[in-house]
């Protein structure tokens, strides 16, 4: 099934199937039907618009595979164009300084900076392991024999551009697609390994739509550590006596069922329980942030914290110990959201860190330091702009 073809309005019956089993908004039927023909006369739709977190989870529930999800970035593509973002949308631009990510790393101990400055190496490279943009705001994760002899390579400037695409800023994604295409192919890389699910949709299913091609192969993860525990590289010393619940990439309903097994084989080889979520695997709910994806919210802090205690809450329910990601920027969201959250203290661990433990290693730990320095961002640059009128435009360049 072709997730990412342009959306068909021939094959659309207006079922409402799309709305009706969307995990964020779970429209009754008929509230459902009714919207999706308010955008199909092309009306708008002031709730679906606003509230949408661009999951793709529509793409699966559509009958007629006519990709509703497309229709949506089309229209936030088409408002953006006219109008540009609320300016509180500027501290999320990766391209912006400062923004949530660049204030993280100027204020992390000395010993991460310095990681993350090596990383910036533009030597050439046949085999790297690609950090991404969320990666490199926890550098910590890295420090483990997991990686030992890996060379890591990446930067918060080769951001691949996911969130651009989530908002439908579609000549954004383009420059950045262009940008990346001479950056690999300046180091001549032939492999990557790839931490982020986010990463390596956009590498292998919606940057080569945008014109470029990426002449390597590309493997996220958790196959290349599963595939290194099967083998006994990886050496489980000790079993875990915990329980989790999973906090599912969005993206990882884009590979299938197997894909979004390797977390719960990985977990329960070191002696995991996992509990699973009432939404869980396809019908996942977003970590929070792309609560504020859409247009007319524009990262609104509002929105991003309302959708994250709504994951918050529904990881608690689970009963579970924890909550376990396999994502680095999930780590960081339900970590900040919890300085907020009133009720949920349950520890959020990487999959990395779980799997630390569980060959003898003791992980850094230093997500909830990291998340109160990335909420201190919010409230300094953010929080004075929020109420503000005024628009912006995105400028990327496409050399760095």
């Amino acid at each position: 099934m072709d997730l990412f073809h342009d959306f068909d309005p021939a094959k659309c019956r207006e079922c409402g199937e799309c709305f009706h089993q969307c995990p964020v908004m779970t429209l009754p039927l008929e509230r459902a039907k009714e919207e999706r023909r308010r955008l199909n006369r092309g009306e708008g739709s002031e709730y679906v618009l606003r509230h949408c977190t661009s999951c793709f989870a529509c793409n699966f529930t559509c009958p007629e595979n006519c990709n509703p999800a497309q229709q949506i970035l089309d229209i936030w593509h088409a408002e953006y164009l006219e109008r540009g973002m609320p300016l509180r949308a500027r501290y999320y631009d990766p391209n912006t300084t400062p923004n949530f990510r660049t204030y993280v790393v100027e204020r992390m101990p000395d010993d991460e900076r310095a990681m993350v400055e090596k990383w910036k190496d533009r030597s050439p490279a046949r085999e790297i392991f690609y950090p991404g943009c969320n990666f490199t705001t926890v550098p910590y994760l890295a420090k483990t024999g997991l990686l030992e002899g890996v060379e890591i390579r990446g930067s918060l400037d080769m951001c691949c551009g996911e969130t651009y695409y989530r908002m439908g800023l579609y000549d954004e994604v383009r420059t950045v697609a262009r940008r990346l295409e001479a950056y690999f192919n300046g180091m001549g890389v032939k492999r990557m390994i790839i931490p982020c699910t986010a990463g390596r949709n956009m590498f292998t299913n919606v940057l080569p739509r945008f014109g470029v091609t990426f002449n390597f192969e590309i493997e996220h993860m958790l196959p290349w550590l599963w595939r290194r525990i099967e083998s006994g590289e990886i050496q489980i010393r000790r079993k875990l006596n915990m329980t989790v619940t999973i906090q599912e990439s969005c993206y990882g309903k884009m590979f299938g069922e197997g894909y979004m097994d390797l977390p719960r084989k990985i977990l329960q080889r070191i002696g995991v329980t996992v509990r699973e979520e009432e939404l869980a695997r396809e019908r996942t709910l977003c970590c929070g942030i792309a609560g504020g994806f859409s247009i007319r919210s524009g990262y609104h802090p509002w929105d991003i914290t309302r959708a994250t205690f709504r994951t918050l809450n529904m990881a608690k329910r689970s009963g579970a110990d924890a909550i376990a990601v396999y994502c680095a920027g999930c780590l960081q969201m339900l970590t900040v959201g919890q300085i907020a959250h009133p009720f949920n203290n349950m520890p959020v661990y990487h999959v990395l860190e779980l799997l630390q433990m569980a060959i003898g290693e003791e992980p850094a730990r230093l997500n909830r330091k990291r998340g109160r320095t990335m909420f201190a961002g919010v409230m300094r640059h953010q929080l004075p702009v929020v109420l503000s009128g005024k628009r912006f435009r995105i400028s990327v360049r496409e050399n760095v």
